[in-house]
């Protein structure tokens, strides 16, 4: 990569970088994130409900992961000016083939190409699949609940599960969700006059 583009992708990432860091600042001057009772400024929890005190606590993490995802992205500027010093910016660094442009015009931080980051990276489906790593020392009833895989015989979840829908019994089709899940009305009908079409009313001439 020639000088002036090293010199345009260095100017952008500074840019970022002081963005970034007045966002930090900022968030650090408009919210205290030591404690809970410091972020909603009350005396006590205990009067207050559940609810509240879970969306208060939602969103005191969500403001601390946007912080922190700041954070990341000014250590991941840094790096990207370190590259830029050691002459090493723009090239893969699985592949050493240059990044292209384009890639680099949208993300300056970026390391790899796209095609090394495609690689590397996790499919989507095994993305989905994945479960924490600490479900593997949790037991039932926190952990897993289905345990006939194992052959297990006893009550497990799943038991436990369908022994609560059998008392789901309701007139209604659509709400009684355990055994007629399937609702054959049809939509927009109330009564049954509503069925009768215009071309019903044609025929009748």
């Amino acid at each position: 990569m020639d000088r002036d583009k090293l010199s345009y992708f260095k100017n952008k990432l500074m840019k970022e970088k002081e963005n970034a860091i007045n966002t930090v600042e900022l968030s650090n001057r408009n919210e205290n994130n030591d404690a809970l009772k410091d972020y909603n400024y009350e005396l006590s929890s205990y009067d207050n409900h559940p609810a509240d005190m879970g969306t208060e606590t939602f969103q005191m993490e969500m403001n601390m992961c946007l912080k922190n995802d700041e954070k990341l992205y000014i250590r991941d500027i840094d790096n990207a000016l370190e590259r830029i010093e050691k002459g090493t910016y723009g090239t893969c660094s699985m592949c050493n083939k240059p990044i292209k442009e384009e890639r680099l015009e949208f993300m300056p931080t970026a390391i790899n190409c796209i095609k090394c980051e495609k690689e590397d990276g996790l499919e989507l489906n095994e993305i989905l699949q994945t479960r924490p790593v600490e479900e593997d020392v949790l037991g039932a009833p926190f952990g897993e609940n289905s345990l006939d895989k194992a052959n297990f015989n006893g009550f497990d979840g799943e038991d436990a599960l369908q022994e609560v829908n059998r008392n789901n019994k309701t007139k209604h089709e659509s709400l009684d969700w355990y055994d007629n899940n399937y609702d054959n009305t049809i939509s927009g009908v109330v009564e049954e006059v509503d069925k009768i079409s215009e071309s019903y009313y044609e025929e009748q001439k």
